[in-house]
């Protein structure tokens, strides 16, 4: 699985497009919301906004902005791809199986993600005093017992959304659906506090609030948060979109070798 993970970044590195996108998809669009929020507050003039003030606003967008890169795994269109031109069955034959095989495609992407993911950090500190928070050493534990399984949880939703690549043409349209509904209410659009009430408790419901607005609270604000509360959130989601993508590998898989795939 190793081999096939570092085969899989150089490919992927080697592509023109992914350096463009790291500038032009990856680091230029941290600057819309940081623009829009301290534009918000100068013409305000509030020193706070629903209990947020501008460091912590910044501070909060940078952290979430490193989160959500790692929604762009994008294993659904390789999924729908392989499946429609049919060379899945390329994989089926393969030493490692399917899943360690969607494994090592998803752990290169994640590898590579972590470059764009780095630069967003470097501005947060460049830009924000105390960045993440005055608790440096407090604020980088919590980010590494959280982070983590954030990052999972996008690639096996990702995984989980291709594999509905057996009934459908595209997926990007369903993924990129999914994942708006999802992170509305998992705090990368606006901070949770700022949704209507009526429509807070939807996100207590849906699995990307343990990976996005927690974990970013939980960085922001070290020692106000329940870390195993947090992580207890993020195994059970893990778990049940593993569980999701497991039964729509069967059934989908049956499908597929029913029609001649």
């Amino acid at each position: 699985m190793i081999a096939s993970t570092a085969i899989q970044l150089q490919r992927n590195l080697l592509h023109r497009e992914f350096w463009l996108q790291l500038i032009v998809g990856r680091i230029l669009p941290i600057a819309v919301p940081l623009l829009a929020w301290r534009a918000l507050f100068d013409y305000t003039g509030a020193a706070e906004l629903q209990g947020w003030d501008k460091h912590e606003m910044s501070t909060y967008y940078i952290i979430v902005f490193f989160i959500s890169l790692f929604a762009s795994i994008d294993f659904n269109y390789e999924m729908s791809s392989m499946v429609h031109k049919g060379t899945l069955s390329q994989w089926l034959l393969r030493p490692l199986s399917f899943f360690e095989t969607a494994a090592s495609h998803i752990l290169a992407r994640i590898l590579m993600l972590l470059i764009p993911g780095l630069l967003i950090i470097l501005i947060g500190v460049l830009m924000i005093p105390d960045f993440p928070s005055r608790s440096p050493e407090l604020s980088l534990m919590s980010a590494f017992a959280v982070l983590p399984f954030s990052i999972i949880m996008f690639g096996i939703l990702s995984a989980a959304v291709g594999l509905i690549s057996f009934w459908t043409m595209h997926t990007e349209s369903v993924f990129a659906l999914i994942l708006l509904i999802l992170e509305f209410f998992g705090g990368r659009l606006l901070p949770l506090e700022l949704l209507p009430a009526w429509l807070r408790p939807l996100s207590d419901f849906l699995p990307l609030r343990y990976a996005i607005s927690l974990p970013a609270e939980a960085i922001l604000n070290p020692g106000q948060y329940s870390i195993l509360l947090i992580f207890g959130g993020q195994i059970f989601w893990c778990l049940a979109l593993l569980l999701a993508a497991m039964f729509l590998w069967r059934i989908g898989l049956k499908r597929y070798d029913a029609v001649g795939g």
